[in-house]
């Protein structure tokens, strides 16, 4: 990810988080649901990852970081839990550059296939 990358994707998370902020002032009644059983799903996430690779998913990828904050979370270790969520918040990031990055080769094809018609 470039500089200018990160730039965009950390303005599209402010933009994101302030309009949320004013659409949503109080962001939840509790914080996680106490009958979740974060360590299964943590566990199972784990498991999906390890047994399944490669190819890894980026979707497992970022449920597995989030059953780990949220696990990390309910049980009271909530230095950990930040921890944890800053790693949900690279693996969504890595998430956005690689859409980007799509985005950016689907509008590259579709400018040579315009210019290929052209000529």
């Amino acid at each position: 990810m470039t500089s200018e990358q990160f730039i965009k994707i950390r303005n599209l998370i402010e933009k994101e988080f302030s309009h949320a902020v004013t659409k949503h002032p109080k962001f939840a009644d509790l914080f996680t649901n106490p009958r979740t059983d974060w360590a299964r799903l943590e566990r199972t996430m784990k498991r999906e990852n390890d047994e399944n690779a490669p190819p890894y998913y980026a979707e497992n990828i970022l449920l597995e970081e989030v059953a780990e904050a949220f696990n990390a979370y309910s049980k009271g270790d909530l230095k950990n839990a930040l921890h944890e969520f800053a790693q949900v918040g690279a693996v969504a990031m890595r998430c956005m550059d690689y859409v980007m990055e799509k985005m950016d080769e689907n509008a590259k094809l579709a400018k040579n296939h315009l210019q290929n018609i052209q000529k």
